[in-house]
């Protein structure tokens, strides 16, 4: 019988904040990682997404018994796992903003504006926005995927734009 593999305890790896020289991590793009794995026998479900300012990408990040989150496990070109610290803060991430206040003042805003005018529409997509946050800050995720913010921003604002853009050109 196999024996169950650990999961990492990092969804993304955020690179800028680990503590030390990462110069040797193993990282590229997905296809290279799963072709890193299977040489090492690694499973493939440690390949984690990265995040730094140079980029993104994704890099191996083994899984430990203890799960502490002050720390990421790596695996190296050299063959073999190096634990790294993550500086102060990225742990644990404290938002800047009082969602309830946010929600709040949208929801006066909502009230005011009449449904299909360009504020009501602005409002509803920061809400939802701010409501994909939450929910991934809520899941431990530190980065948001673009995607449904994209859709959102497009499905309420695409024909306001269109609409400016039309008037624009007529004069």
């Amino acid at each position: 019988m196999r024996q169950a593999t650990l999961t990492p305890p990092h969804r993304t790896v955020p690179m800028d904040y680990i503590d030390g020289d990462t110069s040797n991590v193993v990282r590229g793009l997905r296809y290279d990682m799963l072709v890193v794995c299977r040489e090492h026998h690694i499973p493939h479900k440690y390949i984690t997404p990265y995040v730094s300012q140079w980029g993104h990408g994704f890099a191996i990040q083994g899984a430990d018994y203890i799960t502490d989150r002050t720390s990421v496990i790596l695996w190296t070109r050299q063959g073999h796992w190096q634990k790294f610290r993550l500086k102060a803060g990225a742990a644990e991430y404290r938002t800047l903003m009082n969602l309830r206040d946010y929600s709040r003042l949208l929801e006066a805003i909502d009230r005011d504006y009449p449904p299909g005018s360009l504020t009501a529409e602005l409002t509803a997509t920061l809400t939802q926005i701010l409501q994909l946050w939450t929910t991934a800050k809520n899941q431990g995720e530190n980065s948001l995927d673009l995607r449904p913010v994209d859709e959102i921003v497009a499905a309420r604002l695409n024909h306001f734009v269109k609409a400016w853009l039309d008037k624009e050109a007529d004069r």
